[in-house]
């Protein structure tokens, strides 16, 4: 009898170590979702504000269990937005058992077209990690002049250029020629710019299909310094309509995500131009619109490989003003506030006038949640998030009714480029540099210190040391300098 036990005890034990159920289990506050990452008994596959995804060996009640056993027969659970207005609908269109619903999303274990628009997160068998700052951000009080320089150089036309070179694909869609033909478009710019350049395969398994997606380009300009440290700036350039998957129709994706694509590359344009001490990486990504699905491919490999990522900025839709104001919707959960507030400091320096919020936004997602989720701070400045363009993922995603104000890409494209150059830190040459020579009336000129810092002085009451002269001259045009003392 004795023996008898034991075995049913053995085998109860073997049974319950190889089932495991895919769990959710609601959060609601920053320390209860890092006390489960210290759970033993949890795998975390994927976290935000209100709640976790995960496997358990052991469920408690505090768990609503999904799926079990968890992972079988299906390589991913996927997320989508959908208002639960319109859940009864839309399950009767897809024909497919939600395994969960609440007022905003919905839960599948199988891939599912999404609802509206960037409506879909594949959530994968692989563990996930808390984001967390492996340093403090730095808190900027005064403008660097060098960095200033930066901002000044981003140009409309350079933008609206490669906008219009993609729109003109007239569909990115994840696994077309087109869209790799896109990815190897992309790499040739970066190539181009002296950039050490990857094209990253992966696959994809998506309601339209399966098979290798054209692939993510990552271009890494390396630091001075910490050439093993990065910063890191990021799009997507697959497109999307559904007028485009059923055929006949087209997904050109000006705004979702030409104007994306088009912030990295002239980013990486200006800012090739210069040193600096942290390495930065420029990325373009495949296959976002069928759930971040090449993010997800290069945050989970750069987790592997232990890369030491202080920031992350997502670029994903920046063309369609609402209103006459500019301003900047900064989408992120409260686990990553540290660069939210980053961000926004950058931007009350060398911006104060413009406008910049943090918004939750119930309707989609894009691919910062990718790092997050692999324990990286990441962000995701949008355009108005109740307002942005209607016009995405139809066949009206165009250069006009769509991308409306290349003005406000130059002034997202200025914010990405200030927040990457405060964190990886310009080098200054010992060498004097004209940026450009002017032969105009100067009007005034500013002095500042290596630091950025501006000195209130006279050029010719200066201390021993190196600094730069920012002139600025009668017809508006600027002339920079360094100098020795």
């Amino acid at each position: 009898m004795k023996k008898t036990i034991t075995l049913l005890v053995m085998m109860l034990v073997a049974v319950t170590g190889f089932t495991q159920s895919f769990v959710m289990i609601n959060t609601g506050n920053q320390q209860k979702t890092e006390n489960l990452f210290k759970d033993s008994n949890l795998k975390i596959h994927y976290y935000n504000d209100n709640f976790v995804l995960a496997t358990a060996e052991v469920v408690d009640k505090n768990m609503i269990v999904l799926d079990s056993p968890a992972f079988a027969g299906n390589d991913a659970y996927y997320i989508v937005y959908c208002g639960k207005e319109n859940q009864q609908d839309y399950l009767a269109e897809i024909k497919a058992k939600a395994l969960f619903s609440d007022d905003n999303i919905m839960i599948f274990n199988q891939a599912v077209k999404p609802y509206k628009n960037d409506g879909t997160i594949a959530v994968f068998n692989k563990e996930a990690k808390r984001a967390v700052a492996n340093r403090d951000f730095p808190f900027v009080t005064e403008e660097n002049a060098v960095i200033r320089e930066m901002m000044n150089q981003v140009n409309m036309d350079s933008l609206e250029a490669t906008v219009q070179y993609l729109q003109d694909y007239q569909s990115r869609i994840w696994n077309s020629d087109n869209a790799f033909a896109a990815s190897d478009w992309i790499a040739g710019r970066m190539e181009a710019l002296g950039l050490e350049v990857e094209q990253q395969p992966f696959y994809a398994s998506t309601w339209t299909g399966s098979g290798q997606a054209a692939p993510n380009v990552i271009g890494i300009q390396r630091g001075t310094l910490y050439p093993d440290t990065y910063v890191v700036c990021g799009s997507h350039f697959d497109s999307f309509s559904y007028e485009a998957m059923y055929g006949g129709g087209a997904c050109p994706g000006a705004d979702d995500n030409a104007t994306g694509v088009a912030s990295v590359l002239e980013s990486a344009r200006i800012m090739t131009q210069y040193d600096f001490e942290y390495s930065i990486i420029y990325c373009a990504y495949g296959c976002e619109e069928m759930g971040l699905y090449g993010s997800e491919a290069y945050a989970s490999r750069c987790q592997q490989e232990g890369m030491e990522i202080l920031g992350y900025f997502n670029n994903d839709m920046n063309g369609y003003l609402y209103g006459d104001q500019i301003h900047i919707d900064c989408i992120y959960p409260n686990s990553v506030a540290p660069i939210g507030d980053y961000y926004m400091n950058v931007g009350s320096v060398y911006f104060p006038e413009l406008p910049i919020r943090h918004v939750n936004f119930n309707e989609g997602d894009s691919d910062h949640t990718s790092f997050n989720n692999h324990g990286y701070m990441g962000i995701y400045p949008f355009e108005d998030y109740q307002h942005y363009s209607p016009n995405i993922h139809t066949t009206n995603d165009l250069i006009g009714p769509s991308v409306n104000s290349f003005e406000m890409s130059q002034q997202y494209c200025r914010m990405n480029i200030g927040c990457l150059a405060e964190l990886a830190n310009p080098v200054i040459d010992d060498n004097v540099i004209v940026v450009d020579e002017l032969d105009e009336e100067i009007v005034r000129y500013e002095v500042y210190d290596l630091m950025g810092r501006i000195v209130n002085k006279d050029v010719n009451n200066l201390e021993s040391g190196v600094y730069i002269v920012r002139y600025t001259t009668k017809k508006g045009n600027v002339l920079t300098k360094k100098i020795t003392k």
